[in-house]
């Protein structure tokens, strides 16, 4: 059965290979938006001012008409990842940000990142809404049915960062809010499937990594990790979990080139497939110098992954993908479109530092055994 394809000329028309979302049973997936109408004017009334107020309003509106036409609202969504590229607009993005969703707020995460592929644009998101299933919000983390998502971040009741400069006693403190979060919903450590990782520097990673092997047995997580600027001036780290009760069984037939100690390739979870960030590594270990290449390279495995568990890249329903330097984005989009074919499957792409330093690409994805079969929305906006 081909997938179902649903048009509308109220958002903005891609400028590279993805669409606005998928609708997979009663899940949702909406790709980065931003604060744009259909022919991609930002919001805003000050000619060459950016309006952070006006365009993450345009944001949510934009959110809430492509959930509408996926059969949900802004009610349904469980989580809720946010980019700002200057912190000095966060009080006008969380002013809006909490009128709009009132009390019923997602899991949440706001990251920095250093610009976006539109000029001028002061925000991007990406979300997940699960459509009519009662949702249970706890002190810390929120659980629909068999999911459950939590933001750890290392700080105390008030909100201040605890951990001091220490990078591995900030994701000792992290994680110890993660296991509370996962104890409250009847969950552990073994039940997580997928995690990501924010560090303010990229240079805190062998910290890091030393607190985070000693906090989750085998089977582990897949695992995506990006150094951007943090919402505190202080924070070090920053770590989201995806939980699935039962857990999932790790994937990874790409054999040592993925091996890292307390990190699995991808974690495949009843129908659906987690799939960590992947580099753009050849066969024999080594990272081409060409962002197409590394791009090109990172999909094979990410297809890899997909088709040792009886799944295709028809099957992904999201990506989430990490550029060093904006100036690979065209090279990126070659190789990225290689892969895929209309509709295509949503995703974000935002700018980080990476662990490895000649990595120029990281590709993370999601994908479902029903993908194939998914609802896709598209956009068609009339001429200016």
């Amino acid at each position: 059965m081909p997938k179902t394809v649903v048009t509308t000329d109220r958002l903005m028309k891609p400028i590279a290979h993805f669409s606005h979302g998928v609708r997979v049973g009663d899940v949702i997936h909406l790709g980065a938006a931003a604060g744009t109408d259909p022919q991609r004017r930002l919001a805003g009334e000050a000619p060459g001012l950016a309006d952070m107020t006006a365009q993450v309003e345009r944001l949510f509106d934009n959110f809430e008409i492509a959930l509408g036409l996926l059969g949900g609202g802004l009610r349904d969504v469980v989580r809720f990842r946010s980019f700002v590229a200057d912190w000095r607009d966060l009080a006008a993005y969380d002013e809006v940000y909490r009128r709009r969703f009132g009390d019923r707020r997602p899991s949440t995460v706001t990251l920095g990142t250093w610009g976006f592929p539109l000029p001028q644009a002061t925000v991007e998101a990406e979300l997940i809404a699960v459509v009519g299933r009662a949702r249970e919000h706890l002190a810390s983390g929120l659980r629909v049915g068999s999911h459950h998502w939590h933001t750890a971040s290392p700080s105390d009741d008030r909100g201040a960062v605890v951990g001091g400069s220490d990078a591995g006693a900030q994701t000792e403190h992290a994680l110890r809010d993660l296991a509370s979060a996962l104890e409250a919903a009847g969950l552990s450590a073994r039940d997580v499937v997928m995690v990501n990782v924010s560090l303010a520097d990229v240079r805190h990673y062998p910290a890091f990594e030393a607190a985070y092997a000693r906090f989750f047995p085998p089977p582990c997580p897949a695992r995506t990790i990006v150094a951007t600027s943090l919402c505190h001036p202080a924070q070090l780290v920053e770590i989201e979990s995806t939980a699935v009760a039962g857990g999932g069984r790790p994937v990874g037939g790409l054999g040592a080139l993925t091996a890292l100690r307390g990190v699995s390739p991808a974690m495949l979870a009843d129908d659906e497939l987690y799939i960590g960030g992947q580099l753009g590594v050849a066969a024999d270990g080594s990272l081409p110098g060409d962002a197409e290449q590394q791009t090109r390279a990172a999909w094979a495995r990410v297809r890899a992954l997909l088709e040792e568990v009886g799944m295709a890249v028809e099957d992904v329903v999201r990506t989430s993908n990490v550029l060093t330097d904006w100036r690979h984005y065209a090279p990126y989009n070659a190789g990225y479109g290689a892969f895929v074919a209309a509709p295509y499957p949503p995703r974000a792409t935002v700018v980080g530092a990476l662990p490895d330093p000649r990595a120029l690409v990281q590709i993370e994805a999601v994908a479902h055994r029903a993908g194939r079969d998914a609802t896709v929305l598209e956009a068609n906006p009339p001429s200016a």
